[in-house]
C-alpha cells in the first residue's frame, strides 16, 4: 500500500467522521461525547504526516502558499506594532495576538473558547492556549511561516545507480 493511498483513506476517514459528528450533533442539538471529533482530528494529522512524507503529493504546494499568507500576516502584524502610537509616554511595543483578537473579533475570541472548554479539557484552554496567544502576533506568525516554508519545500530525489561488474 503506497502512502498516497494511505493519505486519501486518513483524509476520507477525517471528513467521515467529522460529517457524521455534525450530524449526530444537529440531529440530538446536544454536544455529543466527542469521540467522533478525536478520531477526525487523529486522522486528519496523521493524512497531513502521509502527505508530508510522501515526495509527490500536493500538500507541499499548499504548505508554501500557506508560508506566503503567514508571510503576509507577519508583516501587517510588525507593521500594527511599529505604527502603534504610544499611550502615556510608553514605547510601542508588540501586541499579542489575543490583544489582537480582542480588538478585532471578539465573538470569534470568545467561542473559541468556549469550544476549546466544552469539547476538549478545560485545562487546554487556561494555561496552553493564553500562554500562545499571548505571544507576539509577529512572533505566532513568523514561527508558522518558517514551520509551512521548512516543511512544504521541495525535495531532492538522490538517484543511486550500482554498476554490476
Amino acid at each position: 500500500m503506497t502512502s498516497s493511498v494511505l493519505l486519501k483513506i486518513f483524509a476520507g476517514l477525517a471528513v467521515l467522521s467529522a460529517t457524521a459528528y455534525g450530524c449526530l450533533w444537529y440531529a440530538a442539538g446536544e454536544r455529543n461525547n466527542g469521540w467522533l471529533l478525536h478520531l477526525a482530528l487523529a486522522a486528519f494529522l496523521i493524512a497531513v504526516f502521509m502527505s508530508i512524507v510522501n515526495p509527490e503529493t500536493r500538500p507541499r504546494l499548499m504548505l508554501r502558499f500557506l508560508a506566503a499568507l503567514f508571510a503576509l500576516c507577519t508583516l501587517i502584524a510588525f507593521a500594527a506594532d511599529i505604527s502603534r502610537i504610544p499611550v502615556d509616554g510608553t514605547s510601542p511595543g508588540a501586541i499579542s495576538l489575543m490583544q489582537h483578537l480582542q480588538s478585532w473579533a471578539p465573538a470569534f475570541l470568545a467561542a473559541l473558547q468556549r469550544s476549546v472548554t466544552n469539547s476538549m479539557e478545560p485545562v487546554l484552554w487556561d494555561p496552553v492556549l493564553t500562554s500562545v496567544l499571548s505571544l507576539p502576533g509577529t512572533l505566532i506568525f513568523l514561527l508558522l511561516t518558517i514551520a509551512c516554508g521548512y516543511l512544504g519545500r521541495p525535495r531532492r530525489r538522490i538517484r543511486i545507480f550500482a554498476n554490476d561488474y
